[in-house]
């Protein structure tokens, strides 16, 4: 605020700075200029807090989540021994009940294939084919407002090998919060978080991954916590953090899990931890065959075990003992451990209905009432645990429902998601150059190989064949440079996209977008020095096509490898598999390259095979080539043993043309096919992977 506009203002009791009302206005006191200089600064300290407190995030609220007669099934298809197949119904969960409160950490064990992770998915709302009621403070059901309230740590950690550890954050915060508050509050919430989670040590190494040194199993493990509590969440799932982890380091994971649940519900499923992490649990829930054997504080477990004439001996671990009697090793010839289980559910089935036998009409969660932080909040929303009639359910629907708009609040928007995503890929390519120097060094090979082989042809009628050798070659050599890596390079990294999407901290756009655009100087480069030492060898430093010719013939390639660069593109988006793209691709290129122009008279080509040769590139690029070159040429005389021969007759660039059976039109035809091409491949292949996505 400037002085002339201060003019206008007074000073109030408490020493802040109001407009002057009315006839005042004209006369506003005069002040001395210490006590001018205390009003502005205490005016300036204002704004500062103001505009601190509209990029704070909000306080994380504490949800409670229950769930009661949760169930699970799966159509599965077996084979039969008399030949066909037969659709069964696999039950993966049935009758699960459980509650998981703010402050306890919660863990869910079983033995593998029990449902542990199936039971995450389903409470996180990851899977929403089941059955039975999912409670969130004791309304029913996760809304999209709710989306961001969730977190959910996957068991397997998908990072970029050569981003720092702070950078991966920096750009995970950017999308997750970039639309809600500013880059440098970003930063600040990356900075605490990394505190937080112990990873100052290593805030600046690269993550590292195959054939790349990089951070430890453990920091990964809490790097990805980090990632997900960027937006504070108020329910973490955590789905096995200790694979794969000595026991040293599991100890440390869980005990960073048991700190986060100071503030939060965690639930994490975790297959047999030491006794030491064991300890560090509140709430244990045990899962056999997909129904509840025991849910409740794990300090009591030993006990609920004993009271069925299974006690934990003295000095074994309880999650080891636990283990043992849950386990089936074969359900056909082990008859004691399926009578053994089947009698750990009975029991808890039981005591779960002498429960509810005692409380028949009391819930374990009162009604919530929902209510809003701020009018502009992320779709934060805080339970006041207050016990509600049912007359206030329909108000509070109606409020989570009109909040929800606010979830894309903090995300950013299409171009703000590019921007970030084509920054993160340009900084991995800078970072890993190995690739591109190969493609330089394979570009160069070719192109002198090329170069020495067809060195200072000669324009004569002998050359002609030569010449069209050559430029068929250059296609060639375009096409499957660029559409090779391409090809390989979508599978390769979708892992890591469905992860981000599912999570929605970008629309699958954006991604293909800032792909593209992060890899257009690539596009650029490679085909100019793949041309130019070609150009110089066969034509020589000052060969007689000229300047104009070269500069036509750099559109034109740069041209091919866009439009070659969108195919790969479009057969790794329909493939999505990096073991079967590079296949596909080789079967789809061989019908284009035969069509190509040069192998085979296109009258001779069948008509049900003539619509490929309006999709190949080999041709719009050969037929380019040699447009723009025969068509700078104005003789081409006979060589001189055939000089004096009867048979020769001077010759035309135009003739040339003819005699190939390629138009005599202007290149500019090619190079906008070429373009049409490269938009054509490139809109087919986010077709297929936006059909993928959405299937999801």
């Amino acid at each position: 605020m400037h002085m002339h506009d201060r003019a206008q203002y007074e000073l109030n009791s408490s020493l802040r700075w109001r407009p002057v009302q009315g006839k005042d206005a004209s006369v506003a006191p005069v002040f001395g200029t210490a006590d001018e200089e205390t009003a502005i600064a205490l005016l300036d300290q204002e704004q500062e807090q103001e505009q601190e407190q509209s990029n704070r995030l909000p306080e994380t609220p504490q949800l409670t989540v229950e769930w009661r007669d949760l169930a699970l099934r799966v159509s599965v298809t077996s084979s039969k021994s008399e030949g066909g197949s037969s659709v069964l119904e696999k039950v993966i969960l049935q009758d699960a009940n459980g509650v998981a409160r703010p402050g306890e950490l919660v863990a869910v064990m079983g033995p593998s294939g029990a449902g542990k992770s199936s039971l995450l998915d389903c409470l996180s709302g990851r899977n929403r084919n089941t059955e039975g009621s999912i409670l969130i403070n004791g309304i029913a059901g996760w809304t999209l407002g709710h989306r961001k309230l969730v977190a959910y740590a996957m068991q397997d950690e998908l990072f970029h090998a050569t981003l720092t550890v702070r950078e991966h954050l920096l750009f995970q915060a950017r999308l997750r919060l970039g639309g809600y508050i500013s880059r440098q509050r970003c930063a600040s919430r990356v900075d605490a978080v990394i505190e937080e989670l112990g990873l100052s040590t290593c805030r600046e190494t690269l993550i590292g991954g195959w054939m790349l040194r990089g951070i430890s199993g453990g920091e990964r493990k809490r790097l990805a916590f980090a990632s997900e509590i960027l937006t504070n969440p108020a329910v973490l799932f955590v789905d096995e953090p200790t694979s794969g982890l000595d026991s040293c380091m599991a100890r440390a994971v869980v005990q960073q899990l048991k700190q986060l649940a100071a503030k939060r519900t965690v639930i994490t499923a975790i297959h047999q931890p030491s006794s030491e992490v064991y300890a560090l649990f509140d709430r244990l829930y045990l899962l056999a065959e997909g129904m509840t054997v025991y849910e409740g504080p794990a300090s009591e477990a030993i006990e609920h075990f004993a009271t069925l004439g299974l006690p934990c001996p003295q000095f074994m671990n309880p999650a080891d003992h636990f283990m043992e009697q849950l386990v089936v090793l074969e359900r056909a010839t082990d008859n004691e451990g399926l009578a053994r289980v089947q009698r750990l559910k009975d029991a808890w089935a039981e005591q779960q209905q002498k429960r509810r036998a005692k409380q028949p009409c009391s819930d374990s969660i009162p009604k919530a009432k929902a209510s809003l932080i701020t009018e502009d909040s992320v779709d934060v929303v805080v339970y006041n645990m207050e016990v509600e009639g049912r007359d206030d359910d329909e108000q509070v629907l109606k409020k989570r429902a009109a909040h929800t708009t606010s979830y894309e609040n903090s995300r950013l928007s299409l171009w703000g998601q590019v921007e970030v995503l084509a920054h993160r890929n340009a900084l991995r390519l800078a970072r890993d150059p190995m690739a591109f120097r190969l493609q330089v060094l394979q570009t160069f090979i070719f192109a002198f190989l090329l170069g020495f082989i067809y060195l200072q042809l000669q324009v004569d009628q002998k050359g002609i064949r030569n010449f069209a050798g050559a430029f068929f070659y250059i296609v060639t050599d375009q096409v499957y440079s660029a559409s090779m890596p391409a090809i390989i390079s979508v599978p390769l990294e979708l892992p890591i996209v469905y992860r981000e999407l599912d999570v929605g901290l970008y629309n699958i756009g954006a991604w293909f977008l800032a792909k593209n655009l992060c890899e257009l100087p690539t596009q650029l480069a490679l085909p100019t020095l793949n041309l130019v030492p070609i150009y110089v060898l066969i034509f020589g430093i000052f060969g007689s096509p000229g300047l104009i010719v070269f500069l036509q013939m750099l559109i034109l390639l740069v041209a091919l490898n866009s439009s070659c660069v969108a195919f790969g593109y479009a057969v790794s988006c329909i493939c999505r598999r990096v073991d079967i793209a590079p296949i596909v691709g080789n079967i789809v290129i061989m019908p284009l390259l035969l069509l190509g122009g040069l192998f085979v008279d296109p009258e001779r080509v069948p008509a049900m095979f003539r619509w490929l040769e309006v999709i190949t590139p080999f041709k719009y690029g050969y037929f380019g080539f040699m447009r723009v070159f025969w068509r700078s040429v104005a003789n081409v005389p006979c060589n001189l043993e055939d000089a004096t021969a009867s048979d020769c007759s001077p010759m035309t660039g135009h003739d040339v043309l003819l005699s190939y059976d390629i138009p005599d039109q202007s290149v500019w035809s090619d190079v906008w096919s070429l373009v049409m091409l490269s938009l054509f491949f490139r809109v087919l292949g986010y077709a297929a992977l936006h059909l993928s996505v959405s299937r999801m």
